[in-house]
């Protein structure tokens, strides 16, 4: 008994590992598409230095267009979507040098004197605010210690901006997945709790995983993110093999004469699937399947409709949890069953 929960556990850890690995496959390509990154930055600086215009002054430093990528015209026109700290500080005093702002460190002028004019009206808020940013700083090197330390304390609060518009688009990519492959929790755990040998076969794949990725993989830039979406796209096909996902509709070329057992009495009977995990190729396939079936739609009852809403709702619940959550309990899933195994009957030589 105790083989069998902890199997079951890992088959559907490792069932919302991989869908939450697609998931955010798909959500990395297409935000590496539409710049997702790139753009928050930008909105980031824009209120950081408190004005469009002069965050493009700071863009159109050499600077920073040495970190722009060529775009699909071959010309280096993308922005990067990531900044060194040290980088953006030396642009931010390049910038303001050109813009005639001076910050020196001169003490300020005594009560009744006249307060100077700022010498670049168009950036007053920005000028004010490195004014006081860099107050007391008596050397270059001393103003550019201070930007990078802001930068870097400002920063965690735009990484929280995506990572808030990462996750909505994490739900909003989880509901689309699940539906279209029909991956409905409640169905898939009672065939993985009565089919010991599907559930025995999604162990043994979770378990070679585990083994052959020891800690989750960073990516360290956009090319090699979409590398590895690419990859758990991939691992999504290949790692669940006879995991019965997707829709199946009754083919009614097959059904029976009057008289005799209709298609869904009889243990097996002609049906059309999408999409084919189980042999990838063709987006449309004639199967044979028993009247158990998960894949199978039930048009008549009601309530097979509400239990499907609420068990799809449930994968994208355990979707929107991430996939270094599952991983992490698949592994510990992994790790206790592999304790459990029993020693070998063979006695050692003497």
């Amino acid at each position: 008994m105790i083989t069998t929960i902890v199997g079951f556990a890992i088959s559907m850890a490792f069932l919302f590992l991989m869908l939450s690995a697609a998931c955010s496959a798909i959500q990395e390509i297409v935000a590496n598409l539409l710049r997702w990154r790139a753009s928050t930055l930008e909105r980031g600086l824009a209120g950081l230095l408190m004005s469009s215009d002069f965050k493009e002054a700071v863009y159109n430093q050499p600077l920073i267009q040495g970190l722009c990528s060529p775009g699909p015209s071959g010309e280096f026109g993308r922005r990067p979507s990531y900044i060194p700290a040290t980088t953006l500080a030396l642009a931010i005093l390049q910038a303001a040098q050109d813009q005639g702002m001076s910050f020196d460190g001169s003490p300020q002028p005594q009560t009744g004197s006249p307060l100077p004019v700022p010498q670049t009206s168009k950036f007053e808020k920005t000028e004010k605010l490195l004014a006081s940013l860099l107050r007391d700083c008596k050397t270059p090197t001393e103003q550019r210690v201070r930007l990078e330390r802001w930068f870097n304390e400002s920063m965690e609060r735009v990484s929280g901006w995506y990572k808030r518009k990462s996750h909505a688009w994490i739900w909003i990519f989880g509901g689309i997945l699940c539906l279209l492959l029909n991956a409905d929790a409640i169905t898939l755990s009672k065939r993985f709790w009565n089919d010991q040998t599907l559930r025995d076969a999604v162990t043994a794949e979770a378990t070679e995983y585990v083994k052959s990725n020891p800690a989750n993989q960073v990516a360290v830039d956009d090319q090699a993110k979409l590398d590895e979406s690419l990859h758990r796209l991939n691992l999504l096909r290949e790692r669940l093999p006879g995991v019965p996902l997707g829709w199946c509709f009754v083919d009614p070329k097959a059904s029976p004469k009057p008289g005799e057992k209709t298609a869904i009495e009889a243990d097996g009977f002609r049906a059309s699937c999408w999409p084919d995990l189980i042999h990838p190729g063709t987006s449309v396939t004639h199967v044979s399947l028993a009247s158990t079936d998960p894949r199978l739609v039930d048009r008549g009852e009601w309530s097979w409709w509400l239990w499907k809403i609420i068990g799809l709702a449930a994968t994208v619940l355990a979707i929107s949890q991430g996939a270094p959550f599952w991983f992490d309990l698949l592994q510990k899933a992994v790790n206790l069953r592999l304790a459990g195994t029993p020693p070998s009957n063979t006695t050692p030589q003497k």
